[in-house]
């Protein structure tokens, strides 16, 4: 009786043991019929105990509630076994079998298994973060490397910019139409073609037109194409349109507010069907070409005006991206004046610098033009420019107009001053901004065309000295 007593009382210590456990257990037999789980084997796997007690393993396969059973694979190969096992309802446990050998026969199998669902969505989540890294460290590096720029073309550091950035990645992942919105030179072209750059269309043709430098005569067939025979001058064998030429690819329809109201209509039909028909066919044709249209008016205006068509405005508008100034970035032109700076030492097998009070100034300079204009400043300057640095005299009247008298917005109140005031300040004025652009009274002198004692008697006046840390 004691030794009955000692067994129950061992048994009920193991039962605590096992049912105490947070991995799920089930032990079997040396055929494979279950035995014994626990409360945590229950909870991960979704059944009760007396649903598998007694069953064999195999049924639990046969029945699809497992998709396959490591008891099974131990019995057969009499060695412990780690799988990952797939359970009909979507959760993934790491099962490890252990073989129970008693006088050396194999008797039992007791299997521990762990919910690793949670923990595999973890680690997808953070290969995914590693490769989004790694791709930054990429663009990162070629930044500091100055190679991004000749690649995409696409160099800032602005959070404008950067937001612009993060729209391109996502639209370019989705075929949809975008409506690129700016003023001219701030990289609509540029913008349209790397969305098509990092779309699944790479491969396919980027088509680029433009809606304003094309007669309106014209334009219609350029769009469409034509067949043969279709007006007089046709060519023989006729054409095809931009529309077909960009299958499969990107058409790019630049300042396309300058379409004419009667192509508006049909660019509108080809938008909503996905067909065209060229000049003088009958034949209907499939096009597959990704839309993206830009425009540096307000085409809300031109909306209410009648002069472009709401209907197509809402067809092409679906993700707008509206393209921030130069002038509103200010932060973004010395990155870009470096990297057209050595783009064009580059080319023309240069190597000239610029001073940075120079770089400062060029910096305070509106840009009407936008990026294009401080291109085609930068190349103008890197190709005329005889020393090695470039310096005040290099630069043009225009820029040092712009930064020295800025345009101001007029103020609501009135503007009562007497002449000889208002000479005073707008004096005062031009020494504070040309102060920014030189190292020395002399060099603030010769700026002037005036002589080094008469701008230390005007920076007295204005009272000014104390901006400057001139000897």
């Amino acid at each position: 009786m004691e030794r009955i007593a000692y067994i129950e009382h061992h048994a009920d210590i193991l039962n605590a043991i096992i049912e105490s456990s947070f991995d799920g257990l089930w032990i079997c037999d040396a055929e494979g019929k279950i035995l014994k789980i626990n409360r945590a084997s229950e909870k991960i796997n979704g059944i009760s105990e007396e649903q598998v007690i007694g069953k064999n393993v195999s049924q639990l396969v046969e029945e699809g509630f497992l998709d396959r059973s490591v008891t099974l694979e131990v019995l057969k190969k009499k060695e412990r076994i780690s799988i990952i096992q797939n359970l009909n309802n979507g959760k993934k446990l790491l099962v490890t079998g252990n073989p129970i050998f008693i006088d050396e026969k194999l008797s039992y199998v007791l299997t521990n298994d762990r919910d690793i669902t949670e923990l595999i969505r973890l680690k997808e989540e953070l290969e995914e973060s590693r490769q989004t890294s790694r791709k930054y460290l990429r663009k990162l590096q070629k930044v500091l490397h100055g190679e991004i720029g000749e690649k995409e073309g696409f160099v800032f550091c602005s959070k404008g910019m950067k937001g612009i950035y993060e729209m391109i990645q996502k639209v370019s992942e989705v075929d949809v139409t975008v409506l690129l919105q700016g003023e001219s030179g701030v990289g609509k072209s540029r913008i349209a073609h790397m969305i098509h750059e990092h779309s699944y269309r790479q491969k396919g043709a980027f088509i680029h037109v433009n809606c304003g430098a094309i007669p309106e005569t014209l334009l219609e067939s350029e769009l469409f194409g034509y067949v043969k025979g279709a007006f007089t001058g046709a060519k023989k064998e006729g054409k095809p349109g931009v529309f077909e030429m960009a299958n499969g690819g990107t058409l790019f329809l630049d300042e396309i507010t300058e379409m004419p109201v009667n192509l508006q209509v049909k660019l509108l039909h080809v938008l909503d069907k996905g067909t065209i028909r060229r000049i003088g066919d009958i034949v209907t044709r499939d096009i597959d070409a990704r839309i993206i249209a830009a425009s540096n008016r307000d085409i809300h205006k031109l909306v209410n005006e009648k002069r472009f068509r709401e209907d197509l405005f809402f067809r092409i508008n679906i993700v707008p991206l509206k393209i921030p100034a130069l002038r509103q970035r200010i932060e973004d032109i010395p990155l870009l004046l470096t990297h057209f700076l050595k783009f064009y030492n580059t080319r023309y097998k240069k190597s000239i610098s610029i001073a940075p009070e120079i770089a400062n100034m060029i910096c305070q300079y509106s840009f009407p033009g936008n990026i294009r204009e401080l291109s085609n400043l930068i190349e103008r300057l890197v190709v005329m420019v005889q020393h090695d640095e470039i310096g005040m005299e290099d630069i043009p009247n225009y820029v040092m107009q712009n930064v020295l008298f800025p345009r101001k917005k007029e103020k609501s109140t009135s503007f009562d001053l007497s002449l000889k005031g208002a000479i005073h300040n707008f004096e005062k004025e031009i020494l504070k901004n040309a102060i920014k652009l030189c190292k020395t009274q002399q060099d603030l002198a010769n700026l002037l065309g005036v002589s080094q004692p008469t701008i230390a008697r005007k920076l007295r006046q204005h009272g000014l000295i104390r901006l400057v840390e001139w000897n």
